[in-house]
């Protein structure tokens, strides 16, 4: 009676153990996750403060060349349309499918 006791004890330990790794191996995860999100916001943020200095410095240079400053922005312009266009069409692989894995890796990956 004792011995059964005893592993009862020890399975309750084992099985609480267990609930408590649970518990931190996801808030791990859930913390990567939003980690992952947040450094990705900034990068971004960033990057398009330098795209857009880019563009208007590109766009005057145009200008300046083409001696029409609105050609500048509109050639600058078609350059973004044509981009945007191409993203659209592409966004499954260039945009949904790398997110989807990188959520994926990071929430059912094995150590």
């Amino acid at each position: 009676m004792e011995s059964s006791g005893e592993a009862y004890g020890y399975a309750k330990a084992y099985i609480e153990q267990q609930a408590e790794y649970t518990k931190l191996d996801i808030a791990e995860r859930v913390s990567m996750a939003i980690s992952s999100a947040i450094t990705t916001v900034v990068v971004l943020q960033l990057a398009f403060f330098v795209s857009g200095f880019l563009s208007v410095a590109l766009s005057i240079y145009l200008g300046q060349r083409l001696g029409s400053f609105v050609q500048g922005f509109l050639i600058v312009g078609g350059v973004y349309a044509v981009l945007t266009f191409v993203v659209v069409l592409f966004r499954r692989l260039l945009i949904t499918n790398p997110i989807v894995s990188r959520i994926i890796k990071i929430f059912f990956a094995v150590k």
